[in-house]
């Protein structure tokens, strides 16, 4: 997963500069909701993904894996298992998502509640909701939200801007992204991606609400009397939404198509070949055949125990008894050798070193544990050995 979201920001990080750089102040806003959105299903899709070539080479199984020593203190109670953080964190995450699932079907139910208190009607082919307590227009899929003071003309540039919201669908774009966010909720950069498409939005319901210059200066006074108005809802597309410099900028910004397309084919040229130097990277990592049948000793993913060692050990220690006869000393180790089978068992148990003769016991100690986790190598499930020492502590040698 930590891999997953490395990948995941490093492609989201390399799309956003790129915009920033050499998109954002261009006219080509098309293009640019177009690459938005097409960056973050790269950025989420390509990760998931591995190419790899048929080249074939022998696995290298030589060394010995030998796991963390138990110690058995007889002097010592036994502790209770470790905390297990990856629960914390899954239910943080899982807060995260509901906190954030709950607040955006909470802004669609308010919207839903705003048209039922409204009165709908039809206009030129538009759907218009006009509301008595609304201080500012706006859009949400098909229907344009007004204040009922607001003039119902075609020559009303608020209409007209709110229309052009409607008819390219931009509450799609928005709900995609808002989507995202509820699964990325810890994300920063899913947020800044909401305000680049949003503001795009706004470029491109501007640029259809404006016919000539003359008219970009009544629209420009038009926007400034909406500056201390505020949003209605997050998701919505918005006349004042984002009343920054940019916004006026663009307004009277002169179009040059050919730095606009000269833009558009760096930025397309810059992203594709990071992909495409990504895939070479990785169709370079040569396969590795694996033998199921074989007993591996050195693997990718090592076999483990659930839990990991310190319950594994925990799980033997009130397990074992160590015999009253048994002298112990400095030289009180046993050291077992088994092996973890593809579904877990322990199989081939063979106590190696047993000074205190006890090697019975821990057989039939290891065969009653739960069962492992098995090793893969090259993506594939296999068996795996171990050497496993068990350590037994004298009365002078007591932790403290």
């Amino acid at each position: 997963m930590l891999l997953y979201l490395t990948k995941l920001t490093l492609i989201l990080a390399v799309a956003l500069t790129t915009y920033k750089l050499l998109l954002e102040d261009t006219m080509a806003h098309r293009f640019k909701r177009y690459y938005l959105l097409a960056s973050l299903v790269l950025a989420i899709v390509f990760p998931v993904f591995t190419i790899s070539t048929t080249v074939k080479i022998n696995s290298i199984n030589q060394t010995l894996v030998e796991l963390s020593e138990v110690v058995i203190n007889p002097h010592t109670e036994i502790k209770s298992s470790s905390f297990d953080w990856s629960i914390v964190l899954i239910t943080i995450y899982s807060i995260g998502i509901l906190i954030t699932l709950i607040r955006l079907i909470s802004e669609v139910y308010k919207i839903e509640r705003l048209k039922s208190r409204g009165t709908v009607i039809e206009f030129e082919g538009m759907k218009v909701v006009l509301l008595a307590h609304l201080s500012n227009a706006f859009s949400f899929r098909q229907h344009i939200y007004l204040p009922i003071t607001e003039e119902l003309t075609l020559s009303n540039k608020i209409l007209i801007h709110e229309r052009a919201h409607v008819e390219q669908r931009h509450t799609l774009d928005i709900l995609f992204i808002e989507i995202l966010k509820v699964v990325f909720w810890f994300h920063p950069l899913f947020y800044y991606y909401k305000t680049c498409i949003a503001l795009n939005h706004e470029f491109l319901a501007d640029s259809k609400s404006i016919a000539s210059k003359e008219e970009a200066n009544a629209y420009l006074e038009l926007l400034l009397n909406q500056t201390y108005k505020q949003s209605e809802l997050n998701i919505t597309s918005s006349f004042n939404f984002n009343l920054t410099k940019k916004r006026f900028v663009m307004i009277t910004k002169e179009n040059k198509p050919v730095y606009n397309i000269s833009a558009a084919l760096l930025s397309s040229t810059l992203f594709v070949a990071i992909g495409i130097s990504t895939i070479n990277t990785q169709a370079a990592t040569p396969s590795v055949t694996t033998d199921k049948s074989e007993v591996y000793v050195a693997t990718d993913v090592h076999a483990r125990y659930e839990g990991g060692m310190s319950q594994f050990t925990q799980d033997f220690i009130s397990r074992f008894e160590l015999p009253e006869s048994a002298v112990l000393d400095n030289q009180s180790m046993v050291i077992v050798q088994f092996t973890v089978q593809t579904d877990g068992s322990l199989e081939n148990i063979q106590v190696l070193r047993d000074p205190l003769e006890v090697g019975a016991q821990v057989i039939s100690i290891l065969e009653t544990l739960p069962k492992w986790t098995p090793a893969k190598h090259n993506g594939e499930v296999v068996a795996s050995t171990f050497t496993l020492p068990i350590k037994f502590k004298t009365a002078n040698h007591d932790t403290p």
